[in-house]
């Protein structure tokens, strides 16, 4: 094989509930870890799953029901834009529960093309696959996984493409921040460098006692925003629920204080209609407060912002959910025309490994 390897790092996936998945878009060997055990069983490299993917019970029928088009998967980004001819799967140290079989499909950024080069080719158990296809330009990979199992390696070779995708500075570098609302295990700076150099969760976590957090950054230059990235990278059990961010045009420094009293709060909607705007939020959870509330059900109630429509701050990304561990790649933003600062947002706490914006 002549083609050269094209980096590549994985966006997202369904699950990978005994693994690191990380590990497969490595072009290492895939390590031996006969006699290493953690605490659900033996170790293994790669990308692995849980059981019974397309079987499920029918509760109370007596019967279970399988579904043939049930998959796992795997979403691989590749660090340059490339022609795609090679693509190797290896199933090493999976002797008997690697996945049977995958369907990759390659996807342009560029021209919007999506592209099914494998459908359903079978693997082997501990073994290495080489699948040749023809040639074809992507910036993504998915990977349909059929049905469960383990895949130690999967990678990608061909050529850089002509054109590439243009290079893209983040605007939060160098960025003043302040505001901060938790830094308990990391710090909003950090998240602004983060770019997937270690195995292991680092960026900005907060305690587990936060009720929504916030950092505000100070852009060096005014600028309009097209793009936001969150990710959630590695962290698996502890990130955000949802993220949020909203821009603000204002040249004077004296003001923001000021205006910061004015940006968006969080309240809570009881059944029958009542609102509740607490001063200080994380107080009013910590505290129960809601229990004190004269409404029929004090108990269960909805969580969202309050944002004044004739306000200063202008909705970017106003409500967004967030996955475990997943590259989150925010284009469709409300337009805030030019903005000197950005007030990003998540509830309620949680961990984020890298935070980048992107625009003019």
């Amino acid at each position: 094989m002549t083609d050269t390897f094209i980096p590549a790092f994985l966006i997202a996936y369904s699950e990978s509930g005994f693994t690191n998945p990380h590990e497969a878009m490595l072009p290492d060997e895939p390590k031996d870890c006969t006699g290493h055990f953690t605490h659900i069983g033996k170790k293994y490299w790669g990308f692995e799953t849980s059981r019974h993917k397309a079987t499920t019970v029918l509760p109370g029928a007596q019967a279970l029901s399988y579904d043939h088009d049930a998959h796992h998967w795997l979403h691989i980004g590749l660090k340059e834009r490339a022609r795609i001819s090679t693509i190797t799967v290896s199933t090493k140290w999976y002797t008997g529960n690697q996945v049977w079989a995958v369907s990759v499909y390659l996807i342009d950024e560029l021209t919007g093309q999506k592209k099914q080069v494998l459908d359903r080719a079978p693997l082997k158990p501990d073994a290495d696959h080489e699948f040749p296809v023809a040639p074809t330009v992507a910036t993504e990979c998915l990977v349909e996984c059929y049905y469960e199992g383990g895949i130690s390696r999967i990678n990608l070779f061909g050529s850089p493409a002509d054109e590439q995708l243009p290079a893209r500075v983040n605007l939060l570098e160098g960025a003043k921040i302040s505001h901060i609302s938790n830094d308990h295990y990391g710090n909003p700076a950090m998240a602004v460098k983060g770019d997937r150099g270690e195995m292991h969760m680092l960026g900005w976590e907060s305690a587990r006692t936060g009720f929504g957090e916030q950092a505000l950054f100070h852009l060096k230059a005014p600028a309009v925003l097209d793009e936001i990235v969150v990710d959630t990278y590695l962290h698996r059990l502890n990130p955000p629920l949802t993220c949020h961010a909203f821009g603000l045009n204002e040249q004077d420094e004296g003001k923001i204080d000021q205006l910061m009293k004015q940006a968006p709060r969080w309240k809570l909607a009881f059944d029958g209609g009542k609102e509740v705007i607490p001063e200080n939020f994380q107080s009013y959870m910590l505290g129960q407060k809601y229990l004190e509330e004269d409404v029929p059900n004090n108990r269960k109630f909805t969580i969202k912002l309050d944002i004044d429509p004739a306000g200063p701050w202008k909705p970017l990304l106003p409500f967004a959910p967030l996955s475990p561990d997943t590259f989150h790649r925010f284009r469709d933003l409300a337009p805030a025309g030019k903005i000197t600062h950005v007030l990003y947002m998540h509830y309620p706490n949680g961990g984020i490994h890298a935070l980048r914006m992107y625009g003019t």
